[in-house]
């Protein structure tokens, strides 16, 4: 069996400048990586803001869209609602002078 010599566990000083140096490595990618990840972020927000306002300028120009079509299908009701009640009053009119010429003719064939 080998004796494990209590060299092989130390740290020699080229190690820990090695390990000094990676961890001053992962310092500087992690700082380089906040900074690309903000960049991105900030990127992304913008795009979420440009396509909000567009968003809400399409709903507008439909919502105005939709309400000019629904003011102008009201108009035009409103204008059959009116000719039916001026054409229902035309056929009593009507109604009356034809049963006054019915009752008139009736009593010139009568006589």
């Amino acid at each position: 069996m080998k004796k494990k010599s209590p060299k092989n566990n130390l740290a020699t000083k080229t190690d820990i400048k090695k390990i000094v140096k990676s961890i001053a490595e992962l310092k500087s990618e992690s700082r380089s990586t906040k900074k690309s990840l903000w960049r991105e972020i900030l990127r992304v927000e913008e795009r979420a803001e440009v396509t909000e306002d567009k968003l809400s300028k399409q709903m507008k120009e439909q919502h105005d869209q939709v309400m000019n079509t629904l003011s102008d299908f009201t108009g035009r009701v409103k204008d059959l609602e009116n000719e039916n009640t001026v054409g229902a009053d035309q056929y009593r009119e009507h109604d009356v002078k034809i049963k006054d010429h019915e009752a008139r003719l009736t009593t010139l064939e009568s006589q």
